[in-house]
């Protein structure tokens, strides 16, 4: 997959792109992927039009949280069978351009034969573009296709999967998202006490600009080397820790992936050590497996 920014690059030309923000790349954004597919076969290029920051977050001048990262995002449409993913640099300049000079910029810099949007989508100053203005704007110079939004008790979109997350519902996150909701970083040293608690934990570096989930204690799966573990996640503000079930050996500055399903309690301040070891105990019991009886007696 190619990454191109603010360049225009061969690749493009004539191809079949979709124009968004795609963070978190969700149910929504992947039903707008496979019907870029249908429509580039069997010989033209499918691309993904995007910004860098993202829109919101220079419009309204708040700090940068995204639910899927640069590297995140790549990797998830690299895997869904995008050729290139084409990035404009998003300014306060760039976001007073006019609607039609929006449309001039993405026939100059990327020439797609085809462009589909979902029916939300808006552009230009103000965000006065509309998906039926973009159509419009765009004839005799590319065709555009509108998509209806996905549902699911609701509209799924980036946004609402964000305030599930800041809530803590994890579960209903993923429904959204059609998979996990994934944190990455590499693994730093710590102040060693859940070793000396007797539930030794990995600490987590994550990226500044990542979305985090409400504090509290999370039922996760901890990738490391293709291999996976059950565990115990601790979350508050920027610390990320992690209790591994059936781990033993030194991760320290490995890369990892922490998987998340479930919320399992609120982050609470304990009167003594004797006391959160058993809440801690508690915990993991509530991640592990449980075994099914199976019903046959004697």
């Amino acid at each position: 997959m190619k990454i191109i920014v603010n360049n225009s690059n061969p690749v493009t030309k004539n191809s079949v792109c979709a124009i968004g923000s795609f963070d978190g790349v969700h149910r929504g954004h992947q039903k707008i992927v496979k019907y870029l597919k249908r429509l580039a076969y069997p010989d033209k290029k499918v691309g993904i039009i995007t910004f860098i920051p993202l829109p919101f977050f220079v419009v309204k001048e708040v700090p940068i949280f995204y639910l899927t990262p640069k590297e995140e995002k790549e990797e998830i449409f690299r895997k869904l069978g995008i050729d290139f993913i084409y990035y404009f640099k998003f300014t306060k300049e760039f976001s007073i351009l006019s609607p039609a000079n929006f449309v001039k910029l993405i026939e100059q810099e990327v020439m797609p034969s085809r462009v589909v949007v979902g029916e939300n989508f808006h552009f230009g100053k103000a965000r006065h573009g509309t998906a039926k203005s973009l159509k419009q704007i765009a004839r005799n110079i590319f065709s555009v296709e509108i998509l209806t939004s996905l549902k699911d008790e609701g509209t799924i979109s980036s946004t609402r999967i964000r305030e599930l997350l800041l809530l803590g519902h994890i579960k209903a996150a993923n429904k959204l998202s059609g998979r996990e909701y994934l944190i990455s970083g590499t693994v730093i040293k710590g102040k060693g006490e859940g070793k000396r608690l007797g539930f030794p934990t990995i600490n987590i570096k994550v990226l500044k600009d990542k979305l985090l989930p409400l504090d509290g204690v999370y039922k996760v799966m901890v990738i490391v080397d293709n291999k996976e573990f059950l565990g115990a996640m601790f979350c508050q503000h920027n610390v990320v820790e992690v209790h591994l079930i059936d781990f033993a050996g030194n991760l320290y500055k490995k890369e990892v992936t922490i998987k998340l399903f479930e919320r399992i309690r609120d982050i609470r301040k304990f009167s003594d050590d004797n006391t959160l070891k058993i809440a801690i105990a508690a915990d993991i019991r509530k991640v592990q497996p449980r075994i099914k009886k199976s019903g046959v007696g004697p």
